[in-house]
């Protein structure tokens, strides 16, 4: 991944840490990493690691967000359906300010992409996840898959 896109979300987090940023942020990494809708180990290992290490999340507090992402996947497998509409409406509070969804969308790219494949599905809840911060998902995929 190019290293001007982590420094852009990077500073983007920054301005947007709060949170109800914070919750949809977690809810777009749960909503991402369940795309399948089953959490494999080692994809938390790598969302748990990323959370901590990487540059671009690391300005969250990482056990509160790993909290959080852990009551979000743990809904979305006991009641997929329910859970999906209750974090869509968290995602959805940031519809229509393009810097802050353009945000979430980078942060779903990087759970959805840290493993150096993209399946069918993964592809299908980010671009699910566009919708729902009303942003054009061919125009977001092409902006984030250089």
């Amino acid at each position: 991944m190019k290293k001007s896109l982590l420094a852009k979300l990077t500073g983007e987090v920054l301005r947007y840490q709060n949170k109800a940023f914070l919750k949809a942020a977690m809810a777009v990494c749960a909503l991402s990493v369940l795309a399948d809708e089953e959490i494999q180990f080692v994809e938390r290992i790598s969302v748990d690691r990323a959370l901590k290490d990487e540059p671009a999340l690391k300005h969250f507090d990482a056990l509160k967000a790993v909290d959080i992402l852990g009551e979000f996947t743990d809904a979305l497998q006991d009641d997929h359906d329910d859970a999906k509409e209750i974090l869509h409406n968290k995602i959805r509070r940031f519809a229509g300010d393009h810097k802050q969804s353009r945000t979430l969308m980078r942060v779903s790219y990087l759970i959805i992409a840290a493993d150096q494949e993209i399946s069918d599905e993964e592809h299908e809840i980010f671009v699910e996840l566009c919708h729902v911060l009303e942003l054009e998902p061919d125009q977001v995929w092409e902006e984030l898959h250089v």
